[in-house]
Protein backbone atom coordinates (compact mmCIF):
# COMPACT_ATOMS: atom_id res chain seq x y z
CA UNK A 1 0.00 0.00 0.00
CA UNK A 2 2.72 2.73 0.89
CA UNK A 3 4.48 1.98 -2.53
CA UNK A 4 1.03 2.84 -4.48
CA UNK A 5 0.76 5.78 -2.01
CA UNK A 6 3.82 6.83 -3.18
CA UNK A 7 3.54 6.29 -6.56
CA UNK A 8 0.33 8.39 -6.77
CA UNK A 9 2.14 11.19 -5.16
CA UNK A 10 5.05 11.10 -7.93
CA UNK A 11 2.09 11.24 -10.59
CA UNK A 12 0.52 14.06 -8.98
CA UNK A 13 3.72 15.67 -9.01
CA UNK A 14 4.76 14.95 -12.49
CA UNK A 15 0.79 15.42 -14.15
CA UNK A 16 0.27 19.31 -14.07
CA UNK A 17 4.04 19.74 -16.05
CA UNK A 18 3.28 17.26 -18.82
CA UNK A 19 1.61 19.12 -22.00
CA UNK A 20 -2.03 18.44 -22.64
CA UNK A 21 -3.31 16.67 -26.18
CA UNK A 22 -3.50 20.46 -28.04
CA UNK A 23 -0.34 21.32 -26.58
CA UNK A 24 1.16 18.28 -27.96
CA UNK A 25 -0.58 18.46 -31.13
CA UNK A 26 0.42 22.27 -31.27
CA UNK A 27 4.08 20.86 -30.82
CA UNK A 28 4.00 17.83 -32.88
CA UNK A 29 2.40 20.48 -36.31
CA UNK A 30 5.96 22.37 -36.03
CA UNK A 31 7.94 18.90 -36.34
CA UNK A 32 8.94 18.04 -39.92
CA UNK A 33 7.20 14.91 -41.44
CA UNK A 34 8.36 11.83 -43.63
CA UNK A 35 7.67 13.97 -46.41
CA UNK A 36 9.64 16.39 -45.86
CA UNK A 37 12.89 15.13 -44.51
CA UNK A 38 12.47 12.89 -47.94
CA UNK A 39 12.39 16.01 -50.19
CA UNK A 40 15.71 17.37 -47.83
CA UNK A 41 17.46 14.49 -48.26
CA UNK A 42 16.94 13.92 -52.06
CA UNK A 43 17.94 18.03 -52.81
CA UNK A 44 20.93 17.01 -50.66
CA UNK A 45 21.68 13.83 -52.74
CA UNK A 46 21.29 16.11 -55.37
CA UNK A 47 23.09 19.15 -55.10
CA UNK A 48 25.95 16.57 -54.23
CA UNK A 49 26.18 15.16 -57.22
CA UNK A 50 26.23 18.25 -58.75
CA UNK A 51 29.33 19.17 -57.13
CA UNK A 52 32.70 19.03 -58.94
CA UNK A 53 35.21 16.42 -58.20
CA UNK A 54 38.57 16.88 -56.69
CA UNK A 55 40.11 16.50 -60.50
CA UNK A 56 37.59 19.20 -61.85
CA UNK A 57 38.64 21.76 -59.00
CA UNK A 58 42.04 20.91 -59.85
CA UNK A 59 41.59 21.66 -63.94
CA UNK A 60 40.32 24.77 -62.93
CA UNK A 61 42.49 25.75 -60.98
CA UNK A 62 45.09 25.08 -63.54
CA UNK A 63 43.25 26.70 -66.04
CA UNK A 64 43.52 30.24 -64.47
CA UNK A 65 46.01 33.14 -65.43
CA UNK A 66 48.67 33.28 -63.02
CA UNK A 67 49.32 36.58 -61.19
CA UNK A 68 52.47 37.25 -63.40
CA UNK A 69 51.15 36.20 -67.07
CA UNK A 70 48.10 38.47 -66.00
CA UNK A 71 50.08 41.15 -65.48
CA UNK A 72 52.50 41.20 -68.12
CA UNK A 73 49.41 40.63 -70.57
CA UNK A 74 47.90 43.86 -68.95
CA UNK A 75 51.34 45.65 -69.77
CA UNK A 76 50.80 45.00 -73.16
CA UNK A 77 47.36 46.60 -73.52
CA UNK A 78 46.56 50.02 -74.12
CA UNK A 79 45.83 52.82 -71.07
CA UNK A 80 42.49 54.26 -70.66
CA UNK A 81 44.41 57.76 -71.15
CA UNK A 82 45.53 56.46 -74.45
CA UNK A 83 42.51 55.60 -75.24
CA UNK A 84 40.85 58.71 -74.67
CA UNK A 85 43.96 60.27 -76.44
CA UNK A 86 42.73 58.23 -79.41
CA UNK A 87 38.91 58.93 -78.95
CA UNK A 88 39.86 62.75 -78.82
CA UNK A 89 41.87 62.83 -82.07
CA UNK A 90 39.01 60.75 -84.08
CA UNK A 91 36.52 62.98 -83.03
CA UNK A 92 38.11 66.16 -84.33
Amino acid sequence: MRSQGLAIRELERVVPTKANKSELNAGLSLKANVSDVSRTIGEIASSIENKLTFEEVQSVVEDKVSKTDLQYLLSNKISVEEMQKIMENKAN
